[in-house]
């Protein structure tokens, strides 16, 4: 079953990448896409050309945004409620390991990965296997992340680092978003 649900999320990248960029294109984007994953909430919306590697290993929440071009790989993943990933983004819960001294047919090694509520990765962060991230984070664009992430956090650089905590009300003022 692991490989047809691989060869349906190609398909579906394929044959949904005229669909509009937002509204009901990228609605419809995470209701097909939704129906492959291990888990989904309500609500999912992928951006065109977003790759799920292993869809029945993704778990994703309620009102889960997935932008363009974002790549989720292999091993278990999990992406709580709220999250938003930003364009070109990597997540990957799995390592390849060596074998006489090469990757090439080394084998992998799993470590799952977990995205905690309301976090926000910023364009081209690179989530590694093993990370947790904590709730209401910000992950600075262009971050690689390689260790855990505690709650409230604003992080960015190679590799990741706390810069500062998160205003976790700063938009209480503001209107709501459209959901």
């Amino acid at each position: 079953m692991s490989n047809r649900k691989k060869m349906l999320s190609g398909w579906i990248r394929v044959f949904t990448s005229p669909l509009p960029t937002y509204g009901w294109g990228i609605a419809l984007r995470g209701k097909l896409m939704g129906m492959l994953l291990k888990a989904s909430g309500k609500n999912l919306k992928l951006a065109p050309a977003v790759h799920v590697y292993n869809p029945g290993r993704l778990s994703v929440g309620h009102h889960v945004y997935i932008g363009f071009n974002t790549y989720i790989g292999d091993g278990d993943i999990t992406l709580d409620d709220e999250v938003v990933l930003g364009p070109f983004c990597s997540i990957t819960g799995g390592n390849h390991l060596y074998r006489e001294g090469s990757v090439r047919f080394g084998g992998y090694e799993y470590k799952p990965v977990h995205i905690g509520k309301g976090t926000w990765l910023g364009s081209h962060v690179s989530v590694l296997a093993g990370v947790t991230i904590g709730k209401g984070c910000l992950i600075a664009s262009g971050a690689v992340v390689t260790k855990d992430v505690p709650d409230g956090m604003i992080v960015g650089g190679v590799p990741a680092k706390i810069i500062k905590e998160n205003d976790l009300n700063s938009g209480a003022d503001k209107g709501n978003q459209e959901s």
